[in-house]
């Protein structure tokens, strides 16, 4: 790249080669995308809250970080950024592709977004058999597709996207198979690097968390659609739980060594003492003993101190007295949000900290040490 640079003689294109490597590979649009966020948020854009916005999203920086800072004057040197504020018709003109194109392209179902990825890495001039494709995004990825409504939640959903062109095989008997290719908008130079960019936020809550207000997560989590129901209650989670000052660590995260069993939100909290919480979401009318019993066994996996049921029901009173007999007898705290809890956040998001104090003080009454 500086042999490049080197060889540019004017500087307005210097500096706009710069800006778009740092754009497509140095996470540059991850910051354009946090300073969206912020403006939907209705939040000022300062040196403090860009940085604690990517600090959520999984960024390695302190609160008095100068990372983005240094980023932003690179890209102002370009024009794309004036202070905080994003000159969208620059930055079009540079990357190849409009602005309102690269929300959708991240905010992709998981299935698709690993597809059209998988079919990014692989391209060439030739078609491919839709079936080899997904292999390879399992593969590369570690994602599982459902193979029963695979054309339907994935091959449709793109070619209707215009983000693939897809046709069914002539060759051969039995069921024909789908052969794919990019289209002219999926061919261009931007996609791949932007679809690696923001690849470890694909299915992340995170996006969203920041971009949407509580009335309208509450919407989403009444919603009939599942996975998006299931997104809000997520980002709703790792919205209150940031307002208490935890520090987001993993979204969805499954591991062998727990049997593959998927803990929804896992927090680290470092004042005074280390704590780990981990969150699970339920968009059920009721949590059973057996759902609390299988976080609990969790947390000896994950060493967590804390364990969050977030429901938009009610725990069965015989999860209530499981959870209660768990605190009397082991280091572990659990915390109930309910219906009604979440209501009143929705309502007051300040309203968690008396409704985890009121739990918390209830889990020190059970722990009280008493004498032999």
């Amino acid at each position: 790249m500086g042999r490049e640079l080197l060889e540019i003689q004017k500087e307005e294109e210097l500096y706009d080669t710069f800006a778009k490597r740092i754009l497509l590979y140095r996470n540059g649009l991850k910051l354009v995308e946090t300073l969206r966020q912020l403006d939907m948020n209705g939040e000022a854009a300062t040196n403090a809250s860009v940085n604690n916005a990517l600090i959520a999203q999984g960024f390695q920086l302190r609160q008095t970080s100068n990372n983005a800072q240094v980023m932003k004057l690179w890209l102002e040197k370009a024009n794309i950024l004036d202070g905080w504020h994003i000159n969208e018709t620059k930055l079009s003109r540079l990357i190849g592709i409009e602005s309102e194109d690269i929300g959708p392209l991240r905010e992709l179902p998981p299935e698709q977004f690993y597809f059209l990825l998988a079919l990014c890495n692989a391209s060439s001039d030739e078609p491919f058999v839709a079936t080899d494709v997904r292999n390879l995004a399992t593969a590369t990825f570690n994602f599982e597709f459902d193979e029963i409504s695979f054309a339907n939640r994935v091959i449709k959903p793109l070619q209707d996207k215009e983000l693939i062109v897809a046709e069914k095989s002539t060759e051969g008997r039995g069921a024909k198979p789908y052969i794919v290719s990019l289209t002219d908008k999926t061919r261009q130079e931007v996609i791949k690097p932007l679809l690696e960019q923001f690849k470890d936020q694909v299915g992340s809550p995170l996006t969203e968390a920041y971009c949407k207000s509580f009335a309208v997560l509450r919407e989403e989590i009444d919603s009939d659609d599942k996975y998006k129901k299931g997104l809000a209650l997520e980002a709703f989670a790792i919205k209150v739980m940031r307002i208490i000052g935890l520090d987001f660590v993993k979204t969805r995260y499954r591991d062998i060594q727990i049997g593959g069993a998927e803990v929804d939100v896992i927090f680290d909290s470092t004042r005074l003492t280390y704590n780990r919480w981990q969150v699970q979401c339920k968009n059920t009318a009721t949590v059973t003993i057996d759902m609390v019993a299988k976080e609990v066994g969790l947390s000896h996996m994950l060493k967590s101190n804390a364990i969050v049921m977030m429901t938009t029901g009610h725990l069965t009173d015989d999860a209530k007295m499981y959870a209660r007999r768990i605190m009397e007898d082991m280091n572990l705290c659990i915390l109930m949000l309910q219906k009604e809890d979440i209501d009143a956040i929705i309502e007051n998001p300040t309203s968690i900290v008396s409704i985890l104090n009121a739990q918390a003080e209830n889990a020190k009454r059970m722990k009280i040490l008493r004498e032999e």
